[in-house]
């Protein structure tokens, strides 16, 4: 066989392997929690305390990510939607007093650095386990999950910042 067939085949599980440990597995809520969802929480009014209103991740369980991640998060009509690192997501979401809940999120599916992956999943998975969130002194957005003790942190940012942390990476 010559060279260029033999590269070519030995190339095609690398290709398959990154493919396949790429891709971003949607989060889902139990099923206690999707009861929990529907039968508690009401729909909020058009007047939502977190829309419309824009974010940047500044720490997730604990930890400051803002050197590891560029994610952003926008709550909107009902919907939240942003950057988990390298992919987009949205999902609707409800609220009520200080308890929050966001359904199924959906997730495009780019290829991302592993670490970013990591970072990316673990986002997700905070916010599919959202159960409440309040605002501290600063004005910062702190989303309570059941995953972890410590909340998500989140910064205020300008509607416009969206965009360019959309396409920073």
């Amino acid at each position: 066989m010559s060279t260029r067939v033999l590269s070519s085949i030995c190339c095609i599980p690398l290709l398959v392997g990154a493919l396949v440990g790429c891709q971003t597995v949607t989060p889902k809520t139990t099923a206690e929690n999707t009861a929990t969802s529907a039968n508690t929480l009401q729909q909020t009014s058009d007047s939502a305390t977190l829309s419309p209103s824009y974010w940047r991740v500044q720490s997730m369980a604990g930890r400051d990510v803002t050197d590891l991640i560029e994610a952003s998060v926008a709550f909107s009509d009902r919907k939240v939607s942003g950057r988990a690192g390298c992919n987009f997501f949205f999902a609707n979401y409800q609220e009520a007093e200080d308890r929050l809940r966001i359904a199924q999120i959906t997730t495009s599916k780019k290829i991302c650095f592993s670490a970013v992956m990591h970072q990316e999943q673990l986002l997700l998975k905070l916010l599919a386990d959202a159960e409440r969130f309040e605002r501290d002194d600063a004005g910062q957005l702190l989303i309570y999950s059941q995953s972890t003790s410590a909340p998500t942190v989140l910064k205020p940012i300008a509607r416009t910042e969206m965009s360019v942390l959309a396409s920073a990476r």
